[in-house]
């Protein structure tokens, strides 16, 4: 690694109008994922298609290859190998009744006016330009609708009008979805319904495989979801936000407290495996403060307790947030994050500034220089960092029929 590590961006013209929006109820991302080549697949919301295209090693479209449009709403993530892709995201589901939800009168309350949408989350795979298997991530359909089949209906898992995000991993053979979720649930002789998470473990054949690690129901309510496939302990690992006593915690140990947050202040970026061979810790970097203004830090955990490290990074701005982190060449973790003398969340044309570091991933200590990203890259926190075979990563920013490639170099 060098002092400074070395920043391209790339202007990519997709020939398709790019959607973007921060916002965590219309949410619309700009995905990348890395292939064995060294280039990559991008996949952005274009009406009502996310479009995924290939690029070369020097992020130049792949001419040879054809555009490919899936019929989604709006997505989370994107994994890619050489033979096509996998992607996270949601379709209209299938109760019928009322903007597909099913009978609105069995909730408890008033039910929305106007009525809001129902969905469900799907994993597909295309192999080429052709959808392999779509599977349906949560539980409503014909028979059990949305809203559940009555007032004392089961409960259903489904998507609803927050939430629409999530993550992806791999282990080799099969891929996780983490994701944001609703459960409907009869409470009181009506249909209340609560947010939180899922995460479903899908084999190569498209099935929903049997997996420890996977559950119906993690984190509630849940703001973030991240997850990552740990090679030394061969599972799934998973954290998320919870305003459940206000904390950074794994979803399926809810005695476990990783780390204490404010609210308005955290956000939080994705887990990297630590550099400890027989280690079961991981790094993850999380803004949190007082309301307003946030500092980024640097956690340092297990997922049965408290982070046992804290390091804060940055410092340059009065409102530090959106981290993101990704494994980066060998033995090193690429921290990235937005400051601003705004306070609060960040929104899209704000006066915002997006800064980057390499970091060791067994100490957390800095190996360079913290640099400074072109303000005409455009940050979004719920997007990911993506690690490549060449040791750089990449995220996105777009404008109007283009995407921007951001490759970071150790290097």
């Amino acid at each position: 690694f060098c002092a400074k590590p070395r920043v391209r961006i790339t202007e990519v013209d997709v020939g398709a109008s790019v959607e973007n929006s921060e916002d965590e109820v219309g949410l619309k991302v700009v995905a990348i994922a890395s292939l064995p080549s060294g280039g990559s697949r991008i996949a952005f919301q274009s009406g009502d298609n996310v479009i995924v295209r290939e690029l070369d090693a020097n992020d130049k479209l792949v001419s040879s290859s054809a555009a490919v449009k899936v019929p989604f709403n709006d997505f989370g993530d994107l994994h890619a190998d050489k033979d096509g892709f996998v992607l996270l995201g949601t379709r209209d589901a299938e109760g019928g009744g009322t903007a597909n939800c099913g009978n609105p009168s069995n909730l408890c309350g008033t039910a929305p006016n106007p009525p809001t949408p129902c969905y469900d989350m799907y994993m597909v795979r295309y192999d080429g330009s052709k959808e392999s298997w779509a599977t349906k991530l949560t539980s409503s359909s014909a028979s059990l609708p949305p809203y559940s089949t009555g007032k004392t209906g089961a409960d259903v898992y489904m998507i609803w009008w927050y939430a629409h995000h999530g993550r992806l991993a791999y282990n080799g053979k099969d891929w996780a979805a983490y994701f944001g979720a609703a459960i409907s649930t009869s409470e009181g002789g009506c249909i209340n319904i609560h947010q939180g998470d899922r995460m479903k473990v899908v084999d190569a054949s498209g099935k929903i495989a049997t997996n420890s690690d996977s559950f119906d129901w993690g984190c509630s309510h849940s703001g973030y979801e991240r997850i990552t496939y740990d090679n030394r302990t061969s599972s799934f690992a998973s954290i998320c936000k919870t305003d459940n006593n206000n904390r950074i915690m794994p979803p399926n140990n809810w005695d476990a407290t990783i780390y204490p947050v404010d609210l308005a202040a955290s956000n939080l970026g994705d887990i990297v495996q630590d550099g400890g061979a027989s280690s079961k810790k991981y790094w993850a970097t999380v803004s949190n403060g007082e309301g307003d203004n946030a500092a980024v830090h640097l956690i340092h955990f297990g997922l049965d307790g408290a982070a046992t490290e804290d390091i804060k990074l940055g410092g340059t701005d009065a409102n530090e947030r959106a981290p993101h982190l990704a494994s980066i060449g060998s033995g090193g973790m690429l921290a990235m994050w937005e400051g601003s003398s705004s306070g609060g969340d960040l929104v899209e044309g704000s006066d915002r500034t997006i800064y980057a570091q390499v970091l060791d991933s067994t100490s957390g200590k800095s190996i360079s220089d913290k640099v400074t990203v072109d303000g005409s890259v455009v940050g979004n926190r719920y997007q990911a960092l993506k690690s490549f075979p060449d040791g750089s990563v990449a995220s996105k920013g777009k404008t109007d029929t283009s995407v921007q490639v951001v490759r970071f170099f150790g290097c």
